[in-house]
């Protein structure tokens, strides 16, 4: 009998690795004000250098992962994790373009994707996954550079697609709407 929560390709369980950014650190400390609620960035530990990201190993990722040689930053789990590394350097342009490469990266298969009738097929779920994966990484980078709409779009969209981390994407937005309250 097959086992129907057997991972999809790259896709296999992300882990998840709290992000605290800069934005939440300069603001002023009160009591009653809710610091310890991050934002949430996916690493994906089991490739591409991943638990040395989720680690803290960010320097020792981002160069083994960019290393010219055997490997090329060309995966979307290269560039899933490159986006995380490069946030916690406070290296937002360098991040940005890893989730947009890791988008692009899913969303060729978009079409392919329509054409599957199933939408329980394990192909289609891990599309899913990792589209929502990138779009709420992308989603923390636009709350940091402080485009909180594009960030809530991003969220939003990760939402829709309705995965079982939806939770965390909800979670997100929820910062970014105390962040907008503020």
């Amino acid at each position: 009998m097959k086992n129907l929560q057997t991972p999809g390709r790259t896709n296999k369980l992300a882990t998840l690795a709290a992000l605290l950014i800069a934005a939440t650190a300069s603001m002023p400390a009160l009591a009653h004000e809710d610091r310890a609620v991050p934002f949430t960035m996916a690493v994906i530990i089991d490739s591409a250098h991943g638990s040395k990201v989720q680690v803290g190993n960010y320097e020792q990722a981002i160069e083994r992962i960019t290393r010219s040689g055997s490997r090329t930053p060309k995966s979307f789990a290269d560039q899933v994790n490159l986006c995380v590394a490069y946030a916690k350097m406070n290296d937002i342009q360098k991040a940005n373009s890893a989730c947009e490469a890791a988008i692009a990266k899913v969303r060729k298969l978009d079409s392919r994707m329509a054409r599957i009738r199933n939408a329980r097929n394990q192909e289609v779920l891990a599309y899913r996954s990792d589209l929502a994966l990138a779009l709420s990484n992308r989603g923390v980078l636009m709350a940091v550079a402080g485009d909180k709409e594009r960030a809530k779009q991003d969220f939003l969209a990760a939402i829709d697609l309705q995965t079982r981390n939806t939770w965390i994407y909800e979670n997100n937005l929820k910062r970014v709407d105390q962040q907008t309250a503020s």
